[in-house]
């Protein structure tokens, strides 16, 4: 892939600005750079407070230094400076920046959307996300998935909630979405863990056997109704309360009609998604047929909403905003990140993997739900970014009773063998830094990962 785009014709002529046109490596740094993985998003520099007998020492990976050379945090110490912590303010600037990050409760190394963050703001915890809920300053809805979202997008979302009718609920699920809102309006918040039934239904993820709670089936509906929000999330633990009570008010009195909720909704997306395609089925967060998703975006082309862009060598159209132009037209000068990081399996740089095939060449499948017999890599093989390509991939686990990190492969894609020392130098550092993070207090590694793990 070249890395930038032809001088002359970036976007096409006698169309006004409409058709941009880029290398793939262009569109591949452009998705990068608004996505929030070229440089991590640095909390501000404080003035250092020096103790006497202090020893000035550069901040180590898990303090928000770049573990592959990139100097920033000794640049500061050398300024007699000390970086910030990070805040739950922090955690909040990144969500509004990407506009959505996908939850799940998989925890083979850490769960995904602690891992997006992780990737993109020094000094992340957990605890920094968790603070978000509690201060109502989150919500979650299904997008393409169930996902956490910046507050301030909930009255699009809210004339989206979906309802099922009361005729297709197993009795059991309706009986006890009744009983909980009973119990959230005179007791406050509830989680399912704490409430004692063991009854059990066909659920949404179950294949013909009850194997899902009724409770949690209940709460499920609920919240997919707007009836009641996620108030906290401590891990996988969720407890639901009535909007009223955890929403700002300034949110929950911002009434938007069904047609300009759906407007919002596909601005909402197109900042998410950052550079897009009409054949995504989840296209503008609506359920549109393939021709009415092809019409729309070319009718917001027309419009000067969007662009066209076209990338070399791709076939598929792809679609950005308008004020992203220019940027579109500079990506292929953006510098290389030379930090090797690990992608979870539902960063937002995934969402579309026909887009990865077409912008990075690569070809990635999650392999947690396939059997072992048929893995080729790893249940939880997380793609490798460095140098702003996805150079290879990188199967981990965390074991938690012994705090021990695995690594049990790492294999590069063939184009990129060539970087194979700067590479393993650099993953090398990743996973020390992601070690840091999770607490590991050892490393192991299997005969299939080479030196110098």
């Amino acid at each position: 892939m070249t890395g930038r785009a032809p001088a002359a014709g970036r976007h096409a002529g006698g169309r006004d600005g409409r058709v941009v046109r880029v290398s793939r490596q262009a569109a591949a740094n452009f998705l990068l750079e608004r996505l929030g993985l070229l440089g991590r998003a640095t909390p501000a520099p404080v003035p250092a407070v020096r103790h006497p007998s202090a020893v000035p020492s550069a901040p180590g990976p898990a303090d928000g230094g770049d573990p592959a050379g990139g100097g920033a945090g000794l640049s500061d110490a050398a300024a007699g400076t000390r970086r910030r912590t990070a805040t739950a303010g922090d955690v909040l600037a990144v969500l509004t920046r990407l506009g959505a990050v996908q939850l799940d409760p998989v925890n083979v190394v850490e769960r995904n959307h602690h891992l997006v963050f992780f990737n993109r703001l020094p000094g992340y915890r957990p605890a920094l996300f968790e603070e978000l809920y509690d201060a109502g300053q989150v919500f979650e809805a299904w997008c393409h998935a169930r996902c956490a979202l910046p507050v301030s997008w909930y009255p699009a979302f809210r004339p989206a909630f979906r309802t099922v009718s009361a005729d297709r609920l197993d009795p059991a699920v309706r009986e006890w979405m009744g009983r909980i809102l009973e119990m959230v309006a005179t007791g406050g918040a509830v989680s399912p863990r704490r409430i004692d039934s063991g009854e059990r239904v066909i659920g949404y993820w179950d294949r013909d056997v009850p194997a899902t709670r009724a409770v949690s089936q209940a709460l499920q509906h609920l919240w997919e109704e707007g009836r009641l929000v996620v108030r906290s999330r401590r891990g996988n633990e969720r407890t639901y309360d009535l909007p009223e009570r955890v929403l700002p008010k300034e949110v929950l009195v911002r009434q938007l009609d069904a047609g300009e909720a759906a407007e919002q909704r596909i601005r909402h997306y197109a900042q998410a998604m950052v550079l897009f395609d009409p054949g995504d089925p989840y296209f503008g967060w609506h359920r549109w047929p393939a021709p009415r998703r092809r019409e729309e975006a070319e009718r917001r082309v027309a419009v000067g909403e969007w662009v066209r862009v076209e990338i070399e060598g791709v076939k598929r159209p792809y679609y950005a905003a308008a004020e992203d132009r220019e940027r579109l037209e500079s990506a292929g000068e953006l510098p290389e990140s030379r930090s090797a990081r690990f992608l979870p399996p539902l960063d937002n740089l995934l969402w579309r993997r026909s887009r990865v095939r077409d912008l990075f060449g690569f070809d990635y499948t999650w392999e947690i739900y396939i059997p072992a017999a048929k893995r080729r890599y790893g249940p939880y093989t997380m793609p490798v970014l460095y140098r702003n390509r996805l150079v290879g991939r990188i199967d981990l686990e965390f074991r938690q009773v012994t705090r021990t990190l695995v690594v049990h492969r790492l294999a590069l894609e063939p184009a990129y063998e060539r970087w194979n020392r700067s590479i393993q130098r650099a993953v090398a550092a990743e996973v020390e830094r992601l070690g840091r993070y999770l607490g590991a207090a050892s490393l192991e590694r299997t005969p299939l990962v080479a030196k110098p793990f």
